[in-house]
């Protein structure tokens, strides 16, 4: 074979080995690759399996705290009823209907919620109405007995009303106050009539329910027995 013949065939030789390798290398570095993405792959599918238990635990965990703010609500309630003062029924005593008889004369209660708006102290239409059936009672079967007007707040601080009342004395009073008032227009005698505040005192209910604290809120009207001493404290 000539000489330049033997150097192309040796060339041609010495390119397809070097391409041989070149695909080795290639598919070594191809393998290398995949098995890296599978590893990905895996480690992602771990990631995303912690993730979803996580949010399992997450949906139970609020589920369980729903439960619990709930059986709270419900025990909040049942604190707030077993706190509520029982209120003995108008027996054949001479009592008026809606008076409960106390050992120094018969008493009624009226929400102040009723009688007035929020942080108010003037009478409201429904208030009125009510007072009106209570100024019924008061010269009828109480008529010439002593009348006193006790005026009662919840725990909460005066704050929107700021300008109007310097604390829960003040607005207490001012709501008595307006009851006597109203009562002497519809004929109870003035001479007969003693206004108190009591302010934040003398609670019938707790004051960490909205139900409690509205109970608190009240005006209470005694009509006296002669010779009786001021009420005692509930």
């Amino acid at each position: 074979m000539p000489t330049h013949a033997r150097i192309i065939w040796m060339v041609l030789i010495a390119g397809a080995a070097l391409a041989t390798g070149c695909n080795e290398r290639e598919k070594a570095e191809i393998a290398a690759l995949r098995d890296q993405k599978d590893r990905l792959q895996m480690q992602n599918k771990a990631y995303r399996d912690e993730i979803s238990e996580l949010q399992t635990m997450n949906s139970n965990l609020q589920a369980d705290l729903q439960a619990r703010d709930a059986e709270l609500l419900a025990k909040q309630q049942r604190i707030a009823e077993l706190e509520e003062p029982a209120t003995q029924p108008a027996q054949d005593t001479g009592t008026e209907a809606g008076w409960q008889r106390t050992t120094i004369g018969d008493k009624v209660t009226v929400g102040s919620d009723v009688l007035f708006s929020s942080g108010k102290a003037s009478l409201t239409a429904a208030g009125k109405r009510t007072l009106d059936r209570i100024a019924t009672a008061l010269r009828g079967r109480y008529a010439g007995m002593p009348v006193r007007v006790y005026g009662y707040t919840d725990s909460d601080p005066i704050v929107k009303s700021k300008k109007f009342w310097a604390d829960n004395l003040d607005l207490s009073a001012n709501r008595a106050m307006a009851v006597t008032r109203y009562l002497r227009e519809k004929g109870i005698p003035a001479e007969d009539i003693e206004t108190i505040a009591m302010g934040a005192t003398h609670f019938v209910a707790g004051n960490s329910s909205t139900s409690g604290k509205s109970q608190n809120r009240r005006v209470e009207i005694f009509a006296v027995r002669s010779g009786s001493s001021l009420p005692p404290s509930p």
